[in-house]
């Protein structure tokens, strides 16, 4: 007789364990279309969803080839919404409230800098050494690649000849070489 209340115990504390760990659901729903500057659909966009009453709820979704995204049976509460694209955060909506049995329409117009089809801008780092006497040391500093010259404003550049690079080297003040 103990071993078989033990049993159902056991089981009782198993179930419970189970229904604790299961995600919490409910009657409210989220949705929403995604698009850029342009009113083009933003296809693959993550959408992150968390509850806001601590339960720790989060589902993540992503947007369709029409931009539309939606998740369903989520408890009534408040929510975080934020918006990646490409793996960088677009926008978040904070203390999102849903209702239950009527989807909460969200949707997302990215404009300006934060559109989703913004051009990379080319750039790379160069090193700049100290110069000489400086107590300073050297930097790194960004270069649009997309500048001829490399940043020079006056767009001036001199070719020196190999011998002329070699004198400049070795600090003897050779400014040679033609153009």
């Amino acid at each position: 007789m103990f071993m078989k209340s033990l049993q159902i115990s056991f089981v009782t504390l198993l179930v419970s364990a189970v229904a604790a760990w299961a995600s919490p659901t409910g009657p409210a729903r989220i949705q929403g279309v995604v698009k850029d500057s342009s009113n083009n659909p933003v296809a693959g966009a993550e959408v992150h969803i968390t509850a806001k009453d601590g339960s720790g709820l989060q589902k993540i979704v992503r947007t369709d080839a029409g931009g539309n995204f939606g998740v369903s049976s989520l408890p009534v509460t408040d929510y975080e919404v934020v918006l990646f694209v490409s793996g960088q955060v677009k926008a978040t909506l904070n203390n999102q409230k849903v209702f239950p049995n009527k989807p909460t329409q969200m949707d997302f117009k990215l404009t300006g800098k934060y559109a989703a089809n913004t051009k990379k801008k080319h750039t790379h780092m160069v090193y700049v050494p100290a110069e000489t006497g400086s107590n300073l040391s050297g930097r790194w500093v960004e270069v649009d690649d997309t500048v001829g010259t490399a940043g020079a404003t006056s767009g001036e550049v001199h070719h020196l000849s190999g011998a002329a690079v070699n004198a400049f080297q070795r600090n003897t003040g050779t400014t040679g070489g033609g153009h």
